[in-house]
Order: C-alpha cells, then structure tokens, then sequence
C-alpha cells in the first residue's frame, strides 16, 4: 500500500498507557521512560478518559510550579482537551494537523454511543516519519 493511500488506524499505536488522575509526577516520570513513550493517556477511576500529559507537559509544571511540581497529581498537570483524529484520517490529514496546532502527537478517537469520544489509539510524528521512510 503507497502511502498516500494509508490511513491513521494503519499506523497508529493501538497500545495506550495510563496512569490515574492520582498518579504523581513521579509515576508519571517512570512510565513514560519504562516504555519509552512522550506521553500517558490519564484516566478516572471508572475508566473514563480525563486528558493527556507530554513530556513537553510536565516541563511547562517545571517552569510553572518549579521543585513544588513533585507534589502534583496527574490531575494537575494534564491536557484535558488533546488534539485528536479518528482512524479513518488520511495521513496526510494527520501530519497537517500535527503542523498546524505545533503538536507531535494525535489521540486516535472513535465517536462513543454516549456522546463522548472514546481513544483508540495515538499516532505520533515519529510513525508518520517511519512511513515515509519504508
């Protein structure tokens, strides 16, 4: 398949990890760096989406909350309105997207039978590089 013709659920990430609104920056710290990911998806604990925190995240709470920034949850410091596509987006719609909002990273969503958007998966400008790549 060229790779126009690609699609965001063809490359996207299915595996999502997340951390509790309670986390501390510390768990957040250790996840990101045990899988080696830019970021974690935060979710309640009924299981219901929240937001999102970058790496670029938690260095905006080190520049706003300096060493305080230890003593902050998750529910602190998180995105509560990322940026999203849905997988049927072309990958050129994604890259525009991540350009146009200056952001690497786009929460792949499905509309949900509840009116809210439910993350699927997360696409990041490292795999739309790697496509163009191979």
């Amino acid at each position: 398949m060229r790779v126009e013709e690609k699609r965001v659920a063809d490359v996207m990430s299915r595996t999502l990890f997340t951390v509790s609104e309670r986390a501390s920056v510390t768990e957040i710290v250790e996840t990101m760096l045990n899988n080696r990911i830019s970021a974690v998806i935060v979710v309640a604990d009924n299981g219901e989406f929240l937001g999102i925190i970058s790496k670029t995240d938690l260095l905006s709470g080190l520049k706003k909350y300096g060493k305080e920034l230890l003593e902050k949850s998750a529910e602190d410091l998180l995105c509560p309105k990322p940026y999203t596509i849905e997988g049927s987006a072309t990958l050129r719609e994604a890259a525009q997207k991540m350009f146009a909002h200056k952001v690497h990273r786009l929460l792949v969503v499905s509309p949900s039978s509840i009116g809210k958007f439910m993350p699927v998966g997360i696409i990041t400008a490292s795999d739309l590089l790697r496509e163009l790549a191979f």
